[in-house]
């Protein structure tokens, strides 16, 4: 089972991602308790990708593409921004978590709740996939 999404690059998209995730939590019997990790790893990386990724002031898109094989959840995000590897970005151990201009702690529980990341650029594109693990029945 596999669903692709086209989102464009501007904050105001959150709510129809949360929208098409819900959805497919219901088609996928995604139990809540991994269902909030994915759309909080959904939401932050889409985030990071349209705050971080453009140095431009023009359109882009941002394509999810999200699988269920069965126990896992395969995220896939592409865009055509700036190279920036998730894998090898490490935040300031230094940095105070309260500090609301902390930066890389909601990288950093990304990387907690998923259970294998993987980064390449190829194509003047990011390619991030991200596997989750859910509980449940698989459908």
């Amino acid at each position: 089972m596999e669903q692709r999404f086209k989102y464009r690059s501007i904050i105001q998209e959150i709510p129809e991602i949360r929208k098409d995730l819900s959805a497919l939590q219901a088609a996928w019997n995604i139990p809540n308790s991994e269902f909030k990790q994915i759309l909080f790893i959904v939401e932050e990386l889409f985030s990071n990708i349209i705050r971080y990724a453009f140095q431009d002031s023009g359109e882009h898109q941002v394509e999810v593409a999200i699988r269920r094989i069965d126990k896992r959840i395969v995220l896939e995000f592409q865009d055509d921004g700036i190279p920036f590897d998730p894998i090898s970005y490490h935040p300031d151990v230094n940095s105070d978590p309260a500090d609301a201009h902390s930066s890389g702690m909601g990288l950093s529980l990304v990387k907690t709740f998923a259970d294998s990341i993987s980064y390449q650029r190829e194509n003047q594109r990011n390619y991030l996939e991200i596997v989750k693990s859910i509980k449940g029945n698989s459908s």
